[in-house]
């Protein structure tokens, strides 16, 4: 990592902010320099949690709480150097930082008692910074090293962290949020359900898919007008006889070929990402295969077609592979589109507890 972390800026950080659902009752929650009540509170005595950006005299604290959270599995050393360069103050107004860090205090133990430091969140904002696995659109930022103090945990801290570093994604232009958790990571993996993370698809992927399934249902149309209404020009190219002189399941084969382009992009648009993936193989492999078989009966053109359609295939899968995230051995990759509809409009939930963040410092 570099050390060009830089702080937020001014505008980013002056605004409060009310993350709707569920805390943990009674919490009041502090964002910048505004006040804003999380739920009803019954008396000012109510425990108050502050989320503002991390600074150099945070650093200490910060590299304790998450080497309580790494469990040995990442050096104190390693942490420390997280931990000074996320937390660098560098005002520069107008600018995104390449990383940050947001901390959550407390009076701890009792109200009365001065503020503490019981959280922290990272954010990485430049590409070059995430993991392999999660080198996705620019505008996609990264949540990692979420922990919190095993003193304050189950008390919604995580999730108010994780509701603060989505608000300032937000603020620094992004349009979603990504983070990996350890698959054995029960907790986390129940916070993040809960604030709306599934399975990480880069936008990128979505729109290739659509993209897909748009061609290829006009691909089937085009072939049903070529084989009914003009002069079967395709099926011709390949070796195959014009419609009218094709035999009962040849027609049956054609026909399916044709239908097979509109019924996946159907798939694509109103099923799943899987159900969309499968309907898109689905049509390429019956255009191979009929190319295939094009070059067993009639020779060297159905050869020919074959090898293209065997091309185009081959190039659409590496595409589709090209824009999928990386694996990580372990452990899952989440991810959340943000809303741009102003303030008040992220969940809470009643959370915390540590995230497997601390293990990629």
């Amino acid at each position: 990592m570099t050390a060009a972390a830089r702080a937020l800026v001014p505008a980013a950080s002056a605004r409060s902010r009310r993350p709707r659902g569920r805390h943990a009752r009674g919490i009041r929650v502090v964002v910048a320099t505004h006040a804003v009540d999380a739920v009803t509170v019954a008396s000012e005595a109510k425990p108050v949690v502050t989320i503002r950006r991390a600074v150099p005299k945070d650093v200490a604290v910060v590299t304790r709480i998450l080497s309580e959270a790494a469990d040995g599995a990442v050096s104190t050393q390693s942490l420390a150097t997280y931990a000074r360069e996320a937390a660098v103050v560098d005002e520069l107004p107008g600018e995104t930082p390449e990383q940050l860090a947001l901390v959550a205090e407390r009076a701890f133990p009792t109200p009365s008692d001065p503020p503490k430091v019981v959280g922290v969140v990272g954010l990485l904002l430049d590409n070059a910074l995430k993991p392999m696995e999660m080198k996705l659109e620019k505008e996609v930022g990264y949540v990692t090293n979420l922990a919190v103090d095993g003193s304050a945990r189950r008390s919604g801290i995580g999730a108010t962290l994780l509701a603060a570093a989505e608000s300032t994604a937000e603020d620094y232009g992004c349009v979603a949020v990504a983070c990996r958790v350890d698959k054995g990571n029960d907790p986390a993996l129940a916070m993040y359900d809960k604030n709306g993370y599934a399975p990480l698809e880069s936008r990128r992927l979505r729109e290739f898919r659509r993209l897909m399934g748009g061609l290829y249902a006009i691909a089937g149309v085009a072939h049903l007008v070529d084989l009914l209404v003009l002069n079967s020009v395709l099926p011709t190219a390949a070796g195959a006889p014009p419609w009218a002189l094709m035999a009962p399941t040849q027609r049956l084969c054609a026909i399916a070929w044709c239908l097979a382009g509109p019924l996946a992009w159907l798939c694509v648009a109103k099923g799943s990402a899987t159900v969309g993936d499968l309907a898109l193989v689905a049509y390429g492999a019956l255009e191979v295969t009929l190319c295939v078989a094009c070059a067993v009966a009639y020779g060297a053109a159905g050869g020919d077609a074959a090898t293209g359609a065997v091309g185009v295939q081959v190039a659409v899968a590496g595409c589709a592979l090209a824009m999928k995230p990386g694996r990580s051995t372990g452990r899952l990759c989440l991810g959340k589109e943000l809303r741009r509809a102003g303030p008040g409009r992220r969940r809470g939930d009643e959370g915390g507890g540590g995230h497997d963040g601390v293990r990629e410092v």
